[in-house]
């Protein structure tokens, strides 16, 4: 399979926001930050690696934001990402791409994906032969293209919240389900039933798999979907996405929360964490329980 690399130049300010305009548009496989200027802003407060390439300090002072999809998906894509940013008044440059090869890419990062441990699982890549402690709840993982490996701070930080929460005999949501991490911990957890749901079609093929390799897709139903439409409601949602997308879903998201229902959500760099909670807060919902992880934050919602 064929992979298309998506680059949009711009500067240090538009970094993040570009990054969140491609994590709403579903790129399957991640977002790519390149800015020299986090290299000299180190170097400007003391604080060194041991080496620095010469020719990186040398380079551009631009900064790039990279989004993978698939090479099918490419024109269709930039089309999105190029009405997203002009709804969203971002300013962006010239956008270029380029294809990669999946099987390199792929081979390569499977050699630095190793067992996690977050909360009360331990995510392990299938192809390792790891003996979990008893008193955690395994989960194989084979994320392929799919957002969601344990590894980052956001879905760690979902994990934990949801090492709290009773989930036996519950119905649960998983929106933007990515590689399905979320959603098969929940029924790994005593969930009767989760709907696991994603705009991108890579994401939702991982996800199956996934939810096969654990044993849960007869409690799993995953689709190709956006959880804004139709009417079905949970006792807990679970929606590691970024903080656009959650306002967004704040909305309308109380329509499908049963009463005593739990809302956990991450993906919210630390600037926009207050917008976050003042968007659900208005909806209704009241914050129980916060963290953060490096550059990230992850909230706990209450819907009374």
């Amino acid at each position: 399979m064929k992979w298309c690399e998506i680059t949009v130049n711009t500067d240090s300010e538009g970094t993040e926001l570009i990054a969140d305009a491609f994590f709403s548009i579903g790129c399957a496989g991640g977002v790519k930050i390149t800015d020299v200027n986090d290299v000299l802003d180190i170097i400007a407060h003391n604080k060194m690696w041991d080496y620095v390439d010469e020719n990186l300090l040398k380079a551009d002072k631009s900064a790039k934001v990279s989004g993978f999809v698939s090479l099918d998906e490419k024109d269709g894509k930039i089309k999105e990402l190029k009405e997203y940013l002009a709804g969203e008044g971002v300013p962006f440059g010239e956008i270029n791409t380029s294809v990669i090869d999946d099987e390199s890419w792929v081979d390569t990062w499977k050699k630095y994906y190793r067992p996690i441990e977050a909360g009360r699982y331990n995510i392990v890549p299938k192809w390792i032969n790891h003996n979990s402690s008893p008193e955690k709840i395994k989960i194989l993982m084979d994320p392929g293209m799919a957002f969601g490996t344990g590894e980052h701070e956001s879905t760690k930080m979902c994990l934990m919240l949801m090492s709290g929460i009773d989930f036996n005999d519950k119905a649960v949501i998983d929106v933007g389900t990515g590689s399905g991490i979320l959603g098969i911990a929940a029924i790994k957890s005593g969930a009767k039933s989760c709907y696991m749901c994603d705009i991108d079609s890579v994401a939702v093929k991982a996800a199956k798999e996934n939810a096969e390799l654990n044993g849960v897709l007869p409690d799993a139903e995953i689709e190709l979907a956006d959880l804004l439409v139709g009417d079905r409601k949970a006792d807990a949602v679970l929606a590691n996405l970024t903080a656009g997308i959650l306002i967004r879903l704040s909305e309308g998201l109380s329509a499908h929360m049963n009463k005593g229902g739990v809302l956990i959500c991450s993906g919210i760099i630390h600037e926009r964490k207050k917008e976050v909670i003042d968007a659900f807060e208005s909806a209704g919902f009241v914050l129980s329980e916060a963290l953060s992880l490096g550059e990230w934050d992850g909230l706990k919602f209450l819907w009374i």
